[in-house]
Formats: C-alpha cells, structure tokens, sequence
C-alpha cells in the first residue's frame, strides 16, 4: 500500500462533504437550553461548589466568634405634661394644638436624657471611662472567653491617672501570689502590686494610682488597663443609647419614652440604664426644687445666728431687771411694746420678701418698689412709737426696750424655724414630673452577632461563588464535549466514544501502589461500559485498515494525561482476545509507563536497547497474562530519543513486528509536546487520535491537524475518551447515548 498518496482518500472526502453538509463551517450557533445539561455542568464542578461553601462556612464561624457579642435591654418611662385649663382645654382645641403644637415635653425630656448632665453622673458612678481587659488573641481569645469559669478576669476599683496620660493603656500583668507588675505604655515595669491594697507608682514624673479588687488569670497573664476621658466615655454611652416616644398619635403625645441600651455584658448593660434612669430622676427633682433647697440652706445658716441673738437679748433683759429691781411697765408702756413689737415683726418680714422678689426682678422693678414703700411706711410708725415711749421714766424705757428686742428676736427664730420645717415637708415630699414604667433587665441571648441570620448568609455567598466560579471555569476551559465538533469542523470521524470508567480508577490507584499483576480494564472488567466501548472500536478499526499493507497502528493525542495508554493499552487487550496476535510496543521513550500497567517492575530492556542494537526485539517481547498479547517496554530511556525513531533501526524493528504479528500497537508520545509521533505515524499504517472530553480547545485540535498534514491518509479516526456519564446528565452534546444492554455471564 502506498503511504504517501497525493491526494485525499475518496473516503475522507466523501466523509467531509457529508460533514460539511451536515455542520457548516462558520460560526457555531448557541445551544438551546436544555436543564439536564446545566445540571450536569454544575454536578461537574460539585468539588468547587462544595469547596467554596466549606470556606465560607469556616470563614463564617470564625467571625461569628472573633468578634464580641452585643446585648440590648430596654427601659420604658412616662413624663408628665402640665394641663392646660379654662375655655380653650376642648376637643376642637386639643386637635388644633396638636397640629401646630411646638415640641412636647417628651422631646425635650429626650434631650435631658442624653445630656451631659445625666449621662456623665452614670460615667462617674459605674466608672465607665474605665477600661480593663485580657490582652487575648484575635480569634482564640474569644474561644477562651466562651468559659466563664476560667477565662481570665480582672476587676478593677480604681485608677487615676493625670488627664495627660488618659487613653494611654498601661499592662497589668498576673504574679503568682496574688501580686501583678504594672508595665507603663513603653514597656518598662513601673512597680508591683497586690489585689485589694492601693499603690502609688510614678510614670515619667506623673503619678499612677491603681487599686485592684479581683484578678484573675494563669500567672503572665497581660491585662490592658486604661483611663478614657470622660467626655469619650459620654459620648460613647450617647451613641449606645437610643431614646425615642411611644404611643404617640396625630393629636396627642403618650409621653412613653423607650430607652434602649446596647453593651458587650449583659448585666452591666441593665445596671447602666437604670443608672440612666436614676440619674434622670434626680435631676428631674432637683430641677423642681431647685429654689427651695438653696433657700432651705440660706435659712439653715441664719437659724444659730438668730438663736444666739434670741439668747443675747433675754440676757441683757434679765440682767437689767435684776440690777434694778422688779420694774413694771405701765399699761401705757404695754401697749408702745406691743405696737412696736407687731411693727418690727412686719417689717422684718418685708425685708425677707424683698430678698425673695431680688431672685427674679431688679431693683428698680415695680413690685420691689412697693415693698421698699411698705417698708419706709412701717419704719416711720416704729420712730413715731419710738418717740411715745421717750415720755416714760427711764428705768421703764429699758425695760420696755429690752422687752420689745427681746421678744423681736424670739418671734424672728419661731418664724425662721418654721419656714425652715416647711421647707423641709416640701423637699421630702417633691416629686419630679417623671416615673420609670418599666426598669431595665439583664438579656439572656445577645442581639448580635445573630448566629443563624450569618451562617444562613455566608452559606448563601459559598454557594453564589463556588456556582460563579463553575460557571467560569466552563466558560474559559472551551474544551470539547461535543464529539460531532471534531467531525464537523476537522472532518475526522469519530470511530468510538469512551465513557468514564470508575472501575479505572481503582485500576489507577493499584499502578500507583506498584500492585502485582496487571491492570488493564478489558481483562479484569469485561462488563464495564467503557470495555463494551473498546470492543466497538475492534470493530470500527476492522473497517477501517481495510486494504491496510500491515497491522501497525499508532495511539497518539495532543497532550498528555488523556488516557492515550490507557486506550492503546486496552485495545490491545480486546484485540487479542479478537483471537489475534497482538503486540503492545510503549513506543514513549520520555514518560512511558505501561509496564507498571502491566505489574512489570522495570522498564529495561526494551526498545531503546533494541533500536540501540544491543537486543533483538524477540529477546525483550514479554508475554502477558492476557493469551495472544505481547509487550515490550520503553527500555532505559535514552538521552535523545528521537534519534534513535529516525534511524535505520527503527523501520527494520517496525518490519519485524509487523511481520511477526496480526496488530502491532504503538503508543506514542503526545503530538504537540513532541515531534517522536511523527516519526512513528510515518512507519504505521494507522493512526488513532485520542481526544479527551473536555480537555481540548478546538484551536489544539486543529494544530494537531496541521502538523499530522502529511499523514492525513494513514488517520483512520478519532477515539472520544472520558465521557462522564453522570446521573444527572446523559446528554452529550444534542442527543442522549443509553447503554443499557450487556453481556451476562449467566446466560446460557
């Protein structure tokens, strides 16, 4: 048979314009949808989906506990708003007032609530610009503050600082024997301690006192202990807090304000709200009663000084009287006492209602005016009577004046010892214009982070990724799944598709182990699909190397890991159980590996040495224990071998065999990678191309076309290996194969 034709076959053209006909040449149309095939597109990348939705599942559980939990508690309180009375407190007006009303009492009592005023007392009571903690790595301290019995702890009762130093965290380290270091912000140790006494220690010329009341921890320990500014520690609790009114309609405000309160410890989140609210009713109260505390303390500093001056003038009294004697005073003298008494009485209490009216209007305002007039009026009356009782003796003059200054000072203490007792019952009974509804208690479960909502979440993004990237991964592998493409634009036919095998695997992995014995799939697996595959293949080649010279067929593809020995290897196989002479050549004398398929331990001596003229190729042919086929091995793997395919040898080795043989197998070195398949395909008769599902661009196809050009005529087909049948997706390119007839071996 003449290798070198020089024109195409009449079956290769006959074929391609079939083809041609068939599958135009220009570009590919789209595929109509077809779900079976997406299914079967995701299945095939299951292992990144999976992978991707395993990675976001540890990515998830790993923020959920690196990061502190949040809880939340919730206060309820009611204020008052003063009624308003008279002709216009009707229906029609209380819908007009709550139209163009100005802003209710419940907001400005928001406002109150998040002011400094409120929220720095709660700061200065729980000490909250204070800030004491484990030093603890990122992810596994918070692992070890999940146990509450022994994660480390650390209490501290106080800790001042100059107001330069605050925020500046000082290291507080556990000692054994219930002691710690204090370390400043620099490292350097700046003294020693024990829990429960107060040190005094100096940093850099500034003083450090620190007191702690509990503590801890394993010894080396590190806690990090630092003083916030107070302004800081408001503004933080300010943005922690959320105050807003319930209950609230078109017309009328409820006046129900909702605290809310959000902090990483349950208890300590209760306690500060209901300090919150403590502190707002305190203020609230001292708001109300503001004026009478102040003048409650003014009275309170007045009372000894009028009780002394009480005892001072019934001294002076006594003392007269008893220098001269019991003196009478005359009805007349009775009476000027009296009046002048009833006259200082009045005027004294002008001058403290005077005093009273100067908190609010000035001097000049009218109502003081008329005080000071009342009180002008009154002192002349008092000189007037001053002047009636200059008539009377003197012994009774002083008598009737130390009487009167007497009696003056005694009646200014009873009236300021009552004023001062009322004043008290209206400060014990003062009540602000506000009442908690509802305190703040401890919450079990943190608001945050929400453990199902995040997980639920970041399995949704595994999913979405490991999905976007199979889809990606199809889109930019282009490789071929679609054997009638290969038919249709390089006009090759397709003589056998091969579907995946998984008996093969097990079969790869014996290799692997250097198992004895061989492990070929036609042999040990004959009910196997892909077995079934092979035997249509026997079939197809016998077709084909009709009028074929010799028997010699080479199996070649573009790259390697192909399953090129995988298919040489068993077509030797089911040839020689075709009742012919079967020789197996590994013709890769680079990479070659079928004596391990075969249970062979070394490769030497084999073809190198037989091309090396060293051995005849009938001392190195091996029998195997599949009846009627023959191996010869690579043999040491030369420095070049391709010198050794081009020389004289190698034709004389290929005339032998085939002489000596009915199919002489060569499985050669992948085409692209290197030029040995060239030179083996231009000494065979036939060559098989393996291409592999999914594997292929078409553009390296068509390269492995061009350079085989020369030997278009010996190509007898193309073999479509790996197909994956999987449950989900039977459906290969437009149609559906269905292997569901076998050989049993119970049939009679």
């Amino acid at each position: 048979m003449n290798n070198t034709p020089s024109s195409e076959p009449p079956r290769f053209a006959s074929r391609r314009e079939e083809l041609d006909a068939s599958y135009p040449m220009g570009p590919e149309k789209p595929d109509e949808f077809n779900i079976g095939e997406m299914f079967g597109n995701l299945w095939d990348g299951r292992w990144l989906i999976f992978g991707s939705i395993f990675l976001f599942i540890a990515a998830g559980l790993v923020y959920i506990y690196s990061i502190a939990p949040v809880y939340q508690t919730e206060a309820l309180l009611q204020t008052e708003t003063p009624k308003n009375f008279g002709a216009q407190n009707t229906p029609e007006f209380t819908k007009l007032e709550g139209i163009y009303a100005q802003p209710t009492v419940a907001q400005g009592e928001i406002e109150i609530l998040k002011s400094n005023l409120v929220l720095g007392g709660v700061v200065q009571a729980l000490k909250l610009d204070l800030v004491a903690g484990p030093v603890l790595p990122p992810v596994l301290g918070r692992l070890l503050m999940l146990d509450p019995v022994n994660r480390p702890q650390i209490v501290v009762d106080s800790f001042q600082v100059p107001d330069a130093l605050r925020k500046v965290p000082f290291t507080l380290v556990n000692l054994t024997g219930n002691g710690y270091s204090l370390k400043g912000p620099d490292g350097s140790t700046l003294g020693v301690g024990l829990v429960g006494q107060k040190v005094t220690l100096d940093y850099h010329g500034y003083p450090v006192s620190l007191q702690v009341q509990s503590l801890r921890g394993k010894p080396g320990q590190a806690f990090s202990v630092a003083l916030n500014p107070q302004l800081d520690a408001i503004n933080d609790l300010r943005l922690r807090l959320q105050v807003e009114e319930r209950g609230k309609n078109t017309y009328e405000s409820a006046n129900i304000l909702a605290l809310t309160l959000t902090a990483g410890d349950p208890f300590m989140v209760a306690q500060t709200l209901n300090e919150i609210l403590h502190a707002y009713l305190r203020q609230a109260i001292e708001r109300k009663v503001g004026d009478s505390s102040k003048a409650l303390k003014l009275l309170e500093a007045q009372l000894p000084v009028v009780q002394a001056q009480v005892a001072d003038a019934e001294t002076r009294l006594n003392s007269y009287r008893r220098q001269y004697g019991a003196v009478d005073v005359p009805r007349e003298g009775e009476m000027y006492l009296q009046q002048g008494s009833s006259l200082d009485s009045e005027i004294s209490a002008l001058r403290q209602k005077k005093q009273e009216l100067l908190r609010t209007f000035t001097d000049k305002a009218d109502v003081v005016v008329t005080v000071d007039e009342q009180i002008a009026h009154l002192m002349a009356e008092a000189k007037r009577n001053d002047e009636k009782v200059t008539a009377l003796p003197l012994t009774q003059q002083e008598v009737v004046r130390l009487t009167r200054n007497a009696q003056i000072k005694s009646d200014q203490y009873t009236s300021l010892a009552n004023s001062i007792q009322g004043l008290q019952n209206t400060l014990a009974g003062a009540v602000g214009n506000a009442r908690v509804v509802d305190f703040a208690i401890p919450p079990h479960d943190p608001i945050s982070p929400k453990k199902k909502v995040l997980m639920t979440l970041f399995l949704f993004l595994g999913a979405v990724v490991g999905f976007s990237l199979s889809a990606l991964r199809r889109i930019l592998h282009r490789g071929i799944e679609d054997h009638r493409v290969i038919e249709s634009k390089l006009g090759w036919p397709i003589l056998v598709t091969i579907p995946h095998s998984g008996a093969q695997r097990s079969h790869d992995r014996a290799i692997g182990k250097r198992v004895h014995g061989h492990h070929l799939l036609a042999a040990n697996d004959p009910d196997d699909l892909a077995t079934e595959s092979f035997r249509s293949l026997r079939t197809a080649l016998h077709f084909a190397m009709e009028g074929a010279a010799t028997g010699t067929v080479m199996v070649t593809g573009p790259a390697p890991q192909i399953g090129k020995s995988f298919v040489s290897s068993n077509l030797a196989v089911v040839l020689a159980q075709g009742g012919g002479r079967v020789l197996l050549v590994d013709a890769d004398m680079r990479k070659g590996s079928l004596h391990r398929t075969f249970g062979i331990e070394k490769r030497l001596g084999g073809l190198s040495e037989v091309l090396g003229g060293r051995l005849d190729y009938a001392q190195v042919c091996q029998k195997t224990q599949v009846p009627g086929l023959s191996l010869i091995t690579t043999g040491a793997l030369p420095a070049d071998p391709l010198v050794l395919l081009m020389s004289p040898a190698f034709a004389a080795f290929v005339t032998q065999v085939s002489a000596a043989f009915d199919f002489v197998v060569f499985d050669a070195t992948p085409l692209l990678a290197v030029s040995d398949a060239l030179i083996i395909g231009s000494k065979t008769d036939s060559i098989l191309m393996v291409a592999k599902y999914g594997a292929h661009p078409l553009d390296e196809l068509r390269t492995c076309q061009k350079r085989m050009k020369a030997l278009e005529s010996r190509m007898k087909g193309c073999v479509f290996n790996d197909i994956k049948l999987v449950g989900m997706r039977a459906v290969y390119g437009y149609y559906k194969y269905d292997y569901s007839y076998s050989y049993s071996r119970h049939d009679a």
